[in-house]
């Protein structure tokens, strides 16, 4: 069973199995949902630790996030200010199937405990500490739709515009996508704390706060994916600027929409290497992209390739985020993606680009 469908009554028993199997540690017994005025708490959890009696008082959740954090501080602090501690330590607990990793920072530093599938466990208390922090072992089924297709498409435009103060209208616009795909983008980026808010209603506005954990997220996400595949062929061509517009001229000739990536486009954004031989690139399947093959020369090999054609879905997966030279070159966030994905010196080329041009 997939780690982000199973129950709650599971995810609280794996709970109760994980502190079991510390040292010295004991479960005494659960309390299920108990009532404290208009704010119902999903389980107690009453055990020993090291000889020192301990009450969890546990919120249950699918996935956790700064903003849930923030909201479930305040149940938290207003069951306490009404709480019989009978003599024991009560520690606030959430409990949930992935926590993202802001919300594990903003979770310590409030001292609310917390658990998830990760095998990651916190208990903050006065007369113990414990804590183990381990990385998600998946990346939730969220995540994985919000840094693909549409959604994704919709993030490099906003990070395209990072420094504006920008509706779901307009993004839509900019990104060319559906005004609910922008909005539902943008609900999943806010519920992350990504984004700086003004307004409310159709006059809301959002802004990128800080593209720094949002390229963290993506790179950890990035590496856990296999790269793309990527048909590869010779081109006859001196150089890979002469390839590059022998592909836009025939891209453009038979109407194809292209966009260079990889080693080409990184050295485009943020040179970095003295020369390179070989040019990636998307081009949406179909006659018109075997038709562009055929006329610049491309014949498919498996060794000394110059030219490689990443997989893709439909002309919606090509983006071009600067045409300044002639050339259409991806968005530079979608070439660090794809740089992080490939080999050689590529992870190399995506570092730099990072602090040349991304600034994050």
């Amino acid at each position: 069973m997939d780690e982000f469908e199973i129950s709650e009554d599971e995810l609280l028993r794996s709970l109760i199995e994980t502190i079991g199997n510390l040292p010295h540690s004991h479960v005494l017994g659960t309390d299920h949902q108990r009532r404290s005025g208009n704010h119902q708490i999903d389980v107690f959890i009453d055990l020993e630790i090291a000889g020192k009696p301990l009450r969890l008082l546990v919120e249950a959740k699918r996935e956790a996030f700064p903003r849930d954090v923030r909201e479930l501080l305040w149940q938290f602090r207003n069951y306490l200010a009404h709480a019989n501690t009978d003599g024991r330590e009560i520690i606030p607990f959430l409990a949930a199937r992935a926590i993202s990793r802001g919300a594990r920072d903003l979770l310590r530093q409030e001292g609310v405990g917390f658990y998830d599938l990760s095998g990651s466990l916190f208990i903050p208390s006065t007369a113990l500490y414990i804590l183990i922090d381990r990385p998600s072992s998946k990346r939730s089924r969220r995540i994985q739709s919000l840094l693909e297709g549409q959604k994704a498409r919709t993030i490099i435009t906003l990070f395209n515009h990072r420094d504006e103060w920008i509706g779901v209208k307009e993004l839509a616009e900019l990104a060319e996508v559906s005004p609910a795909t922008a909005s539902a983008t943008l609900s999943e980026m806010e519920r992350r704390e990504w984004l700086d808010v003004e307004g409310t209603g159709p006059a809301k506005v959002r802004r990128l706060r800080n593209p720094t954990p949002l390229l963290e997220e993506w790179s950890r996400y990035a590496a856990e994916q296999k790269p793309p595949k990527i048909a590869r062929y010779f081109v006859p061509c001196r150089d890979t600027d002469a390839l590059c517009r022998r592909l836009d001229e025939s891209c453009r000739a038979n109407g194809l929409a292209y966009a260079v990536t990889g080693e080409a486009a990184g050295q485009h954004y943020a040179p970095y290497l003295s020369s390179i031989s070989q040019v990636r690139c998307r081009m949406p399947p179909g006659r018109q992209r075997d038709l562009v093959l055929s006329e610049i020369g491309a014949r498919s090999v498996s060794e000394g390739w110059n030219l490689g054609v990443l997989q893709t879905r439909s002309p919606n997966d090509i983006m071009v985020g600067d045409h300044s030279t002639g050339i259409d070159f991806a968005p530079a966030l979608q070439v660090y993606v794809d740089l992080l994905q490939g080999s050689g010196r590529s992870k190399e080329m995506a570092s730099h680009l990072r602090g040349e041009k991304l600034r994050a």
